[in-house]
């Protein structure tokens, strides 16, 4: 980051003052404009006690209204600038477009759609008193988890005009984060049998604990309620969101909400952010937006001012997995239990490693019982403490670090489900070789924690063969 000058803390502190005196709650100052035919304004405004940062992007023509366009982000942006490349498009093509960083706080486990839906919407009054902007022509557009914000934007207010997603989902966000995680899991060559242990069963836990983003969110009830003109795009190599889903159910909810203006579109040789892809799987460096994608928006949002489109929908793309339900967790899925197991072999491995440096019975004993034992913890201890690190690396990464696998499985599980083998058999063998040779409550405790150690291993897959 580059450190702050003199000029911009000035500028920000009379922003702060204008903004507190602001009946509008809106400042407006002029900056630089990234290309001769673009003028960009930083702006500040506010979603009551919320204040929001933003860049407004508007053609450099004067003595004309152009129709408003605020641009909601997917999950893993939270600058504005994220969104720059397409925002720039929009503008030269006629419309003024405002990005804006996410509120402060945002995260993908915690924040809810509502909330980001009621920041878009400030957006939207934001737009509508900008002088070079149809009041009447003011939209929302959003990408990924934007597309669930941008609907719910619109059927919670009237000042949104009309809406544009791209990328959306109609199935709620854990349902379809799961289908994402096996599409790529199945890419990758990982077995069915251990999908959902990798990919899926830590993610259900995360949805019943209340940290996996807005899962409740309900996307169909938001498109029934959009009474206004809608442009959905679906790529068809999309792998984050279900494409051929999402078409269907879009155009049902909206034929059941008596939407009469929407327009479906699938955009061919596009991957989830829009961009040239043979897959979806992988997005060369140099990859530009896919043929048609940005032409399609811009000739939708312009042919507004003819009047609101009548109903129409390209059909579904081709999709080889379908989404599933996310199944509630059975009493020995709770997030409960499953923590006191990890408490009870964390206490048993490392305790018994710790305690090895006090006098204990288990210094009689054998020289081989001691290593055996020894090794045992050691081995127990990294298999408890990698296996949840991993699952959790599948979760933030969205199973898309996964590009390849050894036997159906990814290597690093197979090293894992390795040293989970190794840690069974020499706790068998131990518990064999044990009796008469003494050891007293720490090798009690040691075998304990292998107990609880099985059960545990085998729901997390490290057993399947």
């Amino acid at each position: 980051m580059l450190p702050e000058c003199k000029h911009d803390r000035l500028r920000r502190w009379f922003a702060v003052v204008f903004l507190a005196l602001s009946p509008l709650s809106l400042l407006s100052i002029p900056a630089p404009a990234a290309a001769d035919d673009l003028v960009n304004t930083e702006v500040t405004f506010k979603n009551g006690p919320v204040t929001l940062q933003g860049t407004v992007i508007a053609p450099a023509v004067t003595g004309r209204r152009w129709p408003g366009l605020v641009l909601i982000a997917g999950a893993g942006a939270r600058g504005r600038d994220s969104y720059r490349p397409e925002a720039e498009a929009f503008a030269r093509a006629g419309t003024v477009v405002l990005i804006y960083d996410k509120r402060a706080g945002y995260s993908r486990a915690t924040s809810s759609f509502s909330d980001l839906a009621d920041d878009a919407v400030a957006g939207v009054r934001l737009l509508h008193a900008q002088p070079d902007v149809q009041p009447s022509k003011v939209g929302v557009w959003g990408h990924s988890e934007g597309g669930w914000v941008a609907p719910l934007a619109a059927s919670r207010s009237a000042a949104v005009n009309f809406v544009v997603v791209a990328g959306a989902s109609a199935l709620p966000a854990d349902r379809t984060q799961l289908w994402s995680n096996r599409t790529y899991l199945t890419h990758a060559g990982v077995k069915q049998a251990l999908q959902a242990p990798i990919g899926v069963n830590l993610s259900r836990m995360l949805v019943a604990a209340g940290l996996f983003g807005d899962a409740g969110n309900a996307p169909l009830t938001a498109l029934e309620k959009v009474g206004r003109p809608l442009l959905a795009v679906f790529a068809e190599y999309d792998r984050s969101t279900p494409p051929g889903e999402s078409m269907r159910l879009f155009r049902q909810a909206l034929t059941r909400g008596e939407n009469s203006h929407y327009t479906l579109r699938l955009i061919r040789g596009a991957d989830h952010n829009m961009r040239r892809s043979v897959t979806g799987f992988e997005e060369p460096a140099d990859a530009g937006f896919a043929l048609g994608y940005l032409e399609t928006i811009t000739d939708w949002v312009a042919g507004l001012s003819d009047g609101a489109p009548a109903a129409a929908s390209d059909p579904p793309p081709a999709q080889t997995l379908m989404s599933e339900p996310v199944r509630p967790l059975a009493w020995y899925e709770a997030v409960g239990v499953h923590l006191t197991l990890m408490a009870v072999m964390l206490t048993a491995f490392a305790g018994f490693l710790v305690s090895g440096l006090l006098p204990n019975k288990l210094r009689r004993s054998p020289t081989p019982i001691r290593r055996l034992a020894a090794l045992t913890a050691l081995g127990g201890l990294v298999a408890v403490l990698a296996t949840p690190a991993y699952l959790f690396w599948i979760i933030a990464t969205g199973a898309t670090g996964v590009d390849g696998t050894v036997l159906g499985r990814p290597p690093l599980w197979l090293l894992l489900q390795a040293l989970t083998i190794s840690v069974v058999v020499m706790g068998v063998a131990l518990a064999i070789r044990r009796r008469g040779s003494g050891g007293g409550a720490r090798l009690a405790l040691l075998m304990a924690g292998g107990v609880v150690f099985v059960p545990w291993a085998a729901y997390w897959g490290l057993l399947t063969v």
